[in-house]
């Protein structure tokens, strides 16, 4: 090799040697912008601190906010019928109070209609006691490390014995203060739904009114008008489900030979609002019921076994080809969802949990959509 070329190469840089060699890659030659970095994290630490703040409020103030809650949801899939009856002349007032004295007269009916059967079931507790402490008596005998834990037990009380009196007077003193602010949030409810009912179509006015730019208006009145269709589909779809699962409920029960079988078909068909939870506790129910009118731990199995047998049926078949895929829901978050509200509002937040995913859903798919949507004009 030449030596006057071997001295020039030496003196050229790496880049005039290959020509063709690829570009640095930015990603890993940029530096690192601190400042950037420490602003993402402020941002997602205010969002945390504001997330955990307004869920603590909620939790306070769900005597409140939970009926509160609960009549807006109800009121944005009734309030067509206001304004269909508005149209024709009825006043919106008039309307809403009109819908929701339906509301309470087919409740108080439904109450009334089940009442000697629920009333026949609280008489019978001292009675069930006993013989759910027979039934079970059986299946702790195989069991020695509960004799250990009795035995513990009754050492430990030795030094003295106490007894427990329940009176009738704290019986009542105890059904009147749970029910006290169950008919509180109820009146609540009924107050908000008819006010919410009669001025929504002027709240839903200045709602989109609000918005400066046409875009920002469309898109708040296309918002509004497509969760009322969601919600509106959803519940009354899982409505109609709900009611033909109490209806075989209650017929599968009634040829087992359960007592009370249009009580338990109206249990599964309020429950089964809730997912997960109400079928579970309809099923726990259903085998406690099973084992105090049965002799037979095997005969007792049965009635929860054909209730599964249904839910499986209703929840596996036949919603999700009724729903269809575009209200089909994860069920993973569902489940997050209820487990949320229910530690957030109690039984009112696990009925509510559904719908306002909904909602959720609803917003974020207008507000983030995953395609390019062009308004029109």
């Amino acid at each position: 090799m030449d030596l006057r070329n071997y001295r020039r190469r030496l003196r050229w840089p790496a880049s005039a040697q290959r020509r063709d060699a690829p570009p640095p890659d930015p990603v890993k030659t940029a530096p690192i912008d601190e400042e950037m970095f420490w602003k993402t994290i402020t941002r997602l630490a205010v969002i945390g601190i504001f997330i955990m703040t307004f869920g603590a409020v909620l939790m306070v103030t769900r005597a409140v906010t939970a009926p509160v809650c609960a009549a807006i949801i109800v009121g944005s899939i009734v309030g067509p019928l206001v304004e269909q009856m508005a149209r024709r002349g009825v006043p919106p007032f008039l309307g809403a109070i009109g819908l929701v004295s339906i509301f309470v007269a087919a409740l108080y009916l439904l109450t009334l209609s089940f009442s000697d059967q629920v009333n026949m079931w609280v008489e019978r507790a001292p009675e069930l006691g006993s013989i759910l402490e027979e039934r079970f008596r059986s299946l702790r005998e195989p069991m020695g490390f509960l004799r250990r834990i009795e035995r513990g037990l009754s050492d430990v009380g030795q030094g003295g014995a106490i007894d427990v009196q329940v009176s009738g007077s704290s019986l009542l003193e105890t059904a009147l203060s749970a029910a006290t602010p169950a008919v509180a949030q109820f009146l609540l409810f009924a107050g908000t739904l008819v006010f919410f009912l009669a001025g929504r179509a002027q709240m839903k006015r200045k709602l989109v009114v609000g918005f400066m730019t046409r875009e920002a208006r469309l898109m708040a009145l296309q918002i509004v008008t497509d969760i009322e269709r969601a919600l509106g589909r959803y519940l009354g779809t899982v409505t109609m489900i709900n009611a033909g699962l109490g209806i075989a409920t209650g017929i599968a029960m009634w040829l087992i030979g359960m007592p009370s079988p249009a009580l338990w078909g109206l249990l599964a068909f309020i429950l089964n609002f809730v997912p997960y939870i109400g079928s579970a506790i309809t099923t726990v129910v259903i085998f406690v019921v099973g084992l105090v009118s049965f002799d037979s731990l095997g005969a007792a199995v049965v009635p929860p076994l054909v209730f599964l047998a249904l839910t499986t049926v209703e929840g596996q078949f036949v919603t999700p080809s009724v729903i269809g895929r575009r209200l089909t829901l994860n069920p993973f978050v569902v489940f997050i969802a209820v487990a949320f509200w229910t530690w957030i509002w109690g039984p009112i937040g696990a009925f509510l949990a559904v719908p306002i995913l909904i909602v959720t859903m609803v917003v974020i798919d207008h507000v983030f959509p995953k395609d390019e949507v062009s308004l029109p004009g």
